[in-house]
């Protein structure tokens, strides 16, 4: 008897059946996934067991009413299992893009003693936590040394803690593309993308701010992040390959 090739496709179709089952196992106790869950119970695994909602039981004619009229109850709390941590997640910030600098302008020595004597009075408002006047000194060592990799960075990090994250993210942006092994940059548009709830980004950017430069600040955030950047990436496997039928538990492939 010859043995049936499996090609990648079905290698990715089993896995995000595979991630779907882990996070509603219960699944496996529909009479069409029998057969699954037999081939687990046989070595040696074990099922979850249905909840008590979950099992077939008579109903009265009240009880079956009450169904009928309340629908959307029973979805609400299948997906209530499934909600992202949203904690610190932010509107995001609609003001107008800030001033960069000249990218093909060459700065002379004195525009580059300029521009870090620029920094250190940046430095010092920041430490002094005069947010706005620190931009404003960024801004203009940017201006005077527009290849400085790290003056948007730092400008960045201020507008993150002004909860302008997508401001931040412009500067990071700019960051990177003049460095793009800039550990402060990815770590600073990592929070950014935090606080706007895109976790994929948020994760992969601090993961690279660790790789580059390990910050337990950035190891810090990136645990925070890798939670719902997992979950919502098994969904998305998932929902490539298997959908719930009219809202139901019943599951159907996707063509």
């Amino acid at each position: 008897m010859s043995v049936p090739t499996i090609n990648q496709d079905h290698f990715a179709q089993l896995k995000g059946f595979i991630e779907l089952c882990k996070i509603n196992p219960t699944i496996l106790h529909q009479p069409d996934l029998a057969f699954v869950k037999s081939f687990i119970e046989y070595f040696g695994g074990k099922i979850p067991a249905q909840k008590a909602d979950d099992t077939t039981q008579p109903k009265s004619e009240n009880e079956c009413k009450t169904e009928e009229t309340e629908p959307e109850a029973e979805v609400q709390s299948e997906e209530s299992d499934l909600e992202l941590d949203m904690t610190g997640v932010i509107e995001p910030d609609t003001d107008a893009p800030q001033k960069m600098g000249n990218l093909t302008l060459q700065p002379t020595e004195e525009e580059i003693a300029e521009s870090q004597a620029k920094r250190s009075e940046a430095v010092s408002a920041f430490v002094e936590k005069d947010y706005e006047k620190a931009i404003q000194l960024y801004t203009e060592a940017i201006v005077l040394n527009p290849q400085a990799s790290l003056l948007y960075a730092k400008r960045g990090q201020i507008y993150l803690l002004l909860n302008k994250p997508n401001a931040c993210i412009r500067d990071c942006n700019r960051a990177l593309e003049l460095n793009p092994d800039s550990a402060a940059a990815h770590k600073f548009r990592g929070r950014a993308y935090h606080l706007l709830g895109k976790w994929e980004e948020a994760a992969n950017d601090l993961r690279l701010a660790c790789k580059f430069d390990f910050d337990e600040q950035a190891d810090e955030w990136l645990r925070e992040a890798t939670p719902n950047y997992r979950h919502d990436n098994m969904l998305l496997r998932g929902n490539d390959y298997y959908r719930f039928e009219n809202n139901s538990t019943i599951l159907v492939p996707i063509p």
